[in-house]
């Protein structure tokens, strides 16, 4: 069977929680990458030449390809590699564990919206978005402190995308986030002592967090 393929900026941005979602779940994958110009023009020729040429019903980055099925929508690329490689993640084995596992997903996009868009639009201030920001992970510092993740005792594919949301926050507010909410370093940790993630966030250490247009995160 050929390997699927994921396709993205040359960042972390929203493929750092597909990426160690399918280290966990030990799927071999190619990668297409495209890099952003750099200013003033901070050109996206790169993929805009192409996006159209990719076969994609909603073209968009990122995407994956596996076999003779293309998708995109990160929440979706994330579901659709549980479905396949690693059904627990999807915790659908009753429906109390898969609705929090659903909440969960939709708590992260929510601050991981909030964020990423501050990274991009906002005056560049790192101080004033952590401190915008911090206060957002309160309810989940809170059960983290209480559980191993963001459902109880087991992952779920939310938790992928939060710890990177965790990763950037880190890096946001100079490791302050921690002193706040300790719970959230231990949480961290956890996640990345779990088989070949150490490893892959050694490789995602190499990327910036975000494209070269951002004020935040861009190097």
């Amino acid at each position: 069977a050929t390997k699927p393929t994921l396709g993205y900026w040359k960042i972390r941005g929203l493929a750092s929680g597909i990426r160690y979602q399918l280290a966990y779940s030990n799927v071999p994958y190619d990668e297409e990458v495209y890099e952003q110009g750099d200013g003033p023009e901070f050109s996206r020729a790169a993929w805009y030449d192409v996006k159209h040429d990719q076969g994609l019903t909603y073209p968009n980055l990122p995407y994956l390809r596996d076999g003779s099925f293309s998708l995109t929508e990160s929440g979706a690329i994330q579901r659709y590699c549980a479905k396949k490689w690693c059904p627990t993640l999807l915790c659908d084995d009753d429906m109390e564990t898969y609705g929090k596992a659903e909440m969960a997903w939709g708590v992260v996009l929510d601050i991981k919206g909030f964020v990423a868009t501050q990274c991009y639009v906002g005056d560049g201030d790192k101080k004033k978005l952590a401190d915008a920001a911090i206060p957002r992970f309160g309810l989940i510092a809170k059960e983290l402190s209480e559980n191993k993740f963001m459902i109880g005792d087991r992952i779920c594919c939310a938790d992928f995308a939060f710890v990177e949301l965790v990763e950037v926050m880190d890096f946001i507010s100079d490791g302050e986030i921690f002193k706040v909410y300790p719970s959230l370093k231990a949480y961290r940790d956890r996640v990345f002592e779990l088989p070949r993630l150490k490893e892959c966030l050694e490789d995602e250490k190499r990327l910036a967090f975000n494209n070269k247009v951002a004020k935040i995160g861009n190097m």
